[in-house]
């Protein structure tokens, strides 16, 4: 086949022939590897014949549609289309309709006034013009459809806002300090072993009286309930919906009610299971997930009683069920499978196919199950509701974490197949800390579909997250511009969406549930996106580790942007203590992340470069140093005050959001996660190294608030 039509078609689907690494190298992206990503979306060819007639398909679609299937717009811009016509209609007058809802709110006339491009297909002849819409339209979703004669032709049209939701605080310059916390490391002796929304709200009650803004808490989708390994919150069954294994059970009305359960927690049994579970140092993820399916399985029992009387939860419940549509039954069908069947549903047969007579039957034959584990969901919705309006008593809530991707064996793919490209991971190319790159078990979406089907899914994930959210990070957020898709082999290249869209409905979907918005923008960072984000007020994700100038010397904190949020480090990355000790380039070379020993070498001069600019940059801050620094510059052992030193100098920085690690105000060394490893490393289930019950009576945590309030003040 001709290499010349491969990347013709690749330029069409937005797959770059080319991309430069962190560390400046140039990688050409391969004719096969291109083949492959084409593949994985739905394009099959076998000859030159094949790939023209492909090419001439989607070179033809906006001439034979009419309109792109996608316009967005700033509300600041001229709502200025590209429209496409046969030459027959040239003359014709235009009749235009907006309708919103379905519902038609504006109509008027327009006409054709110059020709921009022709093409001739299938022996007719069609113009090119441009179009500007002679009205005024606010911030939402519309349906565009002109009307030439007895012809139609419709597109969808995004007005978006300016700028994504800001406070009034924000407006005003203020800064802010919040506490990032993994959620399933809470250690309490009311939970089951597992950090839960009780505690949350607990937590929330102790941080409101110590200075604290706000809390951030790491994803909380819904997760794989048999996994042993795989239990990366980055990595879920749906993005849209929530993980039952964070109820707290004993909160929910069922819990009390049903006497089989009362006799269970006060057996003896029971009670050293929890204690077994409480006190491991690990969470347990499917220990958690067995016992909580089997009280939540009594609780449903329980709530089938409410169910017959058609009480009014009964009927809070239906009205969720029918608000949720089909997103919240294709989840149910899909966890009741994962009950019955084996792990992956495409070992499924005839079930791997959401559209075979096989499911319809399945569906019938299982409702009770599938109802259950709606139940479920309904019961976290709940609860994490009251969690966002305890938190609404700070001063700006609750911050949430929305993952990149789709898990591969996840109920997105599964559901919307076409939405995504198969047999492809995303992941990120090699750099210094990661040179064998990364490849992470996510589906990406195809933006060819994305695009067609209006960005559907993408509004989605964005309204379900929101929803429960005072402010968003969005994991990867290149995401919105660009993925680096990997090939089973772990060949690598970047393939564009439309930035624009998908800024335009990030923009609008802020507004519309007023939940500002953080862009983490970590790794190698495309030209024009950190700038694209700043004109939109997107929050930037500044990592002090990682800030640094030209010459290797940290960032002045005068030099970081107000529209950022600031932290230490990230659950991907060393707690204080561990950066010092070097504990995350330890557990890299431990889990053979370095191809050559010469890179775990390198990593560790690096590290003591780096403790040595950190102490003359906290000296040139101001920040009050101990004589232990001076002992332990070589990592050996940990200053007396590293990590408020660490934390002080963050909360003098420019950003109007600082966040500090709950793992850095307890001194702890251990990492929560070690990217690139599953088994070789306990990823996501250290706790914490203190009781939530003691949190509040320890001065740790006040004292460590107190002094990091004192620095914001002075820098507002």
């Amino acid at each position: 086949m001709k290499i010349s039509l491969i990347n013709k078609l690749s330029d069409i689907v937005g797959i770059t022939s080319s991309y430069i690494d962190k560390m400046g190298k140039k990688h050409i992206t391969p004719i096969k590897l291109k083949q492959h990503f084409l593949n994985s979306i739905g394009y099959n060819f076998s000859s030159d014949s094949d790939l023209k007639k492909i090419i001439e398909n989607e070179e033809n679609k906006v001439w034979l549609n009419g309109f792109d299937f996608v316009n967005s717009f700033f509300d600041n811009e001229k709502f200025e289309l590209d429209f496409y016509v046969q030459e027959t209609l040239f003359n014709q007058s235009i009749k235009f309709f907006i309708n919103k809802n379905n519902r038609c709110i504006q109509k008027g006339s327009l006409s054709i006034d110059k020709i921009l491009d022709s093409k001739i297909i299938n022996k007719r002849k069609y113009i090119h013009t441009k179009i500007t819409l002679p009205i005024k339209l606010k911030p939402d979703y519309y349906d565009l459809i002109f009307r030439v004669n007895n012809n139609s032709f419709s597109t969808f049209l995004i007005i978006a806002p300016q700028s994504a939701y800001l406070t009034k605080g924000i407006l005003k310059q203020k800064k802010y300090t919040g506490i990032g916390l993994q959620l399933y490391a809470l250690k309490s002796h009311n939970n089951m072993g597992i950090g839960d929304l009780g505690d949350l709200e607990t937590f929330i009650k102790i941080i409101k009286s110590n200075n604290c803004d706000f809390i951030g808490i790491n994803p909380l989708s819904a997760m794989m309930a048999k996994s042993k390994d795989d239990v990366s919150p980055y990595r879920v069954l749906s993005r849209e919906y929530l993980n039952y294994i964070y109820l707290d059970l004993k909160h929910c009305p069922d819990f009390s009610k049903s006497k089989q359960i009362q006799r269970i927690i006060h057996s003896q049994s029971y009670k050293e299971e929890i204690k077994s579970l409480q006190e491991n140092k690990f969470v347990d993820y499917y220990k958690i997930f067995d016992l909580k399916l089997s009280l939540l399985k009594l609780m449903y029992k329980q709530f089938k009683k409410e169910i017959k009387k058609n009480s009014k939860r009964a009927k809070l419940f239906l009205k969720f069920k029918i608000a949720e549509k089909t997103s919240l039954q294709n989840l149910c069908v899909f966890e009741s499978l994962f009950e019955t069947q084996s792990d992956y549903w495409k070992f499924w047969g005839e079930l791997s196919d959401i559209n075979s007579p096989a499911l319809k039957k399945y569906i019938k034959t299982h409702k009770k199950l599938i109802d259950f584990y709606a139940y479920c969901h309904w019961l976290t919705h709940l609860q994490l509701l009251s969690v966002k309006k305890k938190a609404s008593k700070l001063s700006l809530g609750l911050y949430l974490d929305m993952p990149v991707g789709a898990a591969s064996n996840g109920v997105e793919v599964w559901s919307l197949p076409y939405l995504f490209a198969d047999n492809v991971d995303i992941g990120a190319p090699p750099d210094t800390i990661r040179p064998k790159g990364q490849s992470w078990g996510l589906s990406p979406l195809n933006p060819i579909a994305l695009k067609e089907t209006r960005y559907k899914h993408f509004i989605n994930l964005l309204n379900h997250n929101m929803r429960y959210a005072n402010m968003i990070r969005l994991d990867h957020s290149f995401s919105l511009m660009r993925l680096f898709w990997v090939d089973m082999q772990h060949n690598g290249a970047y393939i564009n969406y439309n930035f624009k869209d998908m800024t335009a409905i990030l923009c609008l979907e802020s507004i519309k549930n007023k939940c500002m918005v953080i862009g983490e923008d970590l790794g190698n960072v495309p030209n024009g996106f950190r700038e694209m984000m700043a004109k939109h007020n997107i929050f930037s994700n500044k990592i002090l580790f990682r800030q640094k100038d030209k010459d290797g010397a940290f960032l002045s904190v005068k030099k970081y942007p107000y529209y950022s949020l600031s932290q230490v480090s990230t659950h991907d990355q060393a707690t204080s203590c561990g950066f010092w000790l070097n504990e995350d380039i330890k557990m890299n070379n431990s889990c053979g992340l370095y191809p050559k020993h010469i890179y775990y070498l390198d990593n560790l001069q690096t590290r003591q470069t780096e403790r040595e600019n950190f102490v003359k940059v906290l000296k040139k801050t101001q920040i009050v140093l101990d004589s232990s620094f001076d002992g332990c510059i070589t990592g050996n052992c940990i200053p007396e005050n590293l990590s408020i030193s660490f934390n002080l100098y963050g909360a003098k920085t420019n950003s109007a959001l600082f966040m500090i690690r709950i793992e850095d105000i307890f001194n702890q060394i251990a990492m929560q996660n070690v990217p690139g490893t599953v088994n070789s490393y306990p990823n996501w289930r250290t706790k914490l190294p203190i009781f939530l019950e003691e949190i509040s009576k320890t001065t740790r945590l006040k004292s460590f608030m107190k002094s990091i309030a004192s620095v914001r003040k002075k820098g507002s």
